[in-house]
């Protein structure tokens, strides 16, 4: 064998080396390449349910607070209805009441029913 062949033969053992070096790395890097892509995968996953379990919260935060404001609606109507209907019956009594001194045991009774009715709408106030 000739000094050119043996070389020849070297330099494509060492191409072949190179070759199969290559290849590693370029499996390496594919592997990385696809392990980054299923993090990616599963980042984007975790991201998607934490994002719906807050939008469902804050579904159900508008909905409770879509419940007060109905439930205080509702209240604040009937508190109106009431008050309203206590006036009602106060006027009615009071028109009837005569402007004399002489009043009778049951229209001052129906005076003072009426009276108190009205007044148990208005807070309490807390004097010392």
């Amino acid at each position: 064998m000739t000094l050119l062949e043996i070389v020849l033969v070297a330099a494509s053992s060492l191409l072949a080396i190179a070759s199969v070096a290559l290849l590693i790395y370029a499996a390496k890097k594919e592997y990385q390449l696809r392990k980054i892509t299923v993090d990616k995968a599963v980042i984007l996953a975790e991201f998607a349910k934490v994002l719906e379990k807050q939008n469902n919260q804050s579904v159900e935060e508008t909905e409770g607070f879509l419940k007060f404001v109905s439930e205080s609606r509702d209240w604040a109507f009937q508190y109106i209805e009431d008050v309203q209907t206590a006036l009602e019956e106060y006027r009615l009594v009071a028109d009837v009441m005569p402007l004399s001194v002489s009043v009778s045991v049951e229209q001052a009774t129906e005076y003072s029913a009426a009276y108190d009715k009205l007044m148990s709408f208005l807070p309490e106030e807390n004097l010392l």
